[in-house]
């Protein structure tokens, strides 16, 4: 009898081991999601990115819309899970820099006709969405936004540019809404 509940013994420490390498792994896998969907939003501006530069701008402003749907499921990902880390927020702002900075830059100057504004637009644009970031990871904020968040700039560059409309005026407006003192509501 003794012999039998030896091996019983063995057989369940052989299957809790199991057991809890798989536990550790779906953790590490959960603890990962956040940031599988940010480093989601990078691979998206990349894309457009490529898409731009090869004359594909409808594409390119289907990849900057998904990458917003990443980057809005990132962070409530993040929330909902408890897993949020200092990393994960630098390497948000990274994503959004090259999703709703870079990306947008690039569309839109590849879609209009050179003009010393458009050469306005395409610097300041970025500029002004990484500086809004960096603002925003020193002095987070809770209730409100201050000044309009990079991928709502992005958002409406790209959804101007899915219709072949690019406006260096209009960028222009964005990236000094991205900078002004205006606080905007969370929704």
């Amino acid at each position: 009898m003794s012999r039998t509940n030896e091996v019983i013994q063995e057989t369940n420490t052989a299957v809790n081991i199991y057991l809890k390498k798989g536990d550790q792994f779906a953790q590490k896998l959960i603890r990962g999601t956040p940031n599988g969907l940010t480093l989601a939003n990078l691979t998206c501006g990349l894309f457009s990115l490529i898409m731009s530069m090869n004359g594909l701008h409808r594409f390119a402003s289907l990849f900057i819309l998904l990458a917003a749907v990443c980057d809005y499921f990132d962070g409530r990902v993040a929330r909902m899970l408890r897993v949020s880390s200092a990393i994960g927020a630098q390497l948000d702002s990274l994503a959004d820099v090259v999703s709703f900075g870079v990306a947008p830059a690039i569309l839109a100057h590849s879609i209009q006709h050179w003009s010393f504004l458009m050469v306005i637009a395409f610097i300041s644009f970025p500029l002004t969405g990484a500086w809004r970031l960096a603002r925003f990871n020193v002095n987070p904020t809770h209730d409100y936004f201050i000044g309009l968040p990079i991928p709502a700039a992005g958002i409406v560059v790209a959804l101007l540019a899915l219709f072949s409309f690019v406006s260096p005026l209009i960028m222009i407006g964005l990236a000094l809404l991205m900078i002004s003192p205006l606080q905007i509501p969370k929704l």
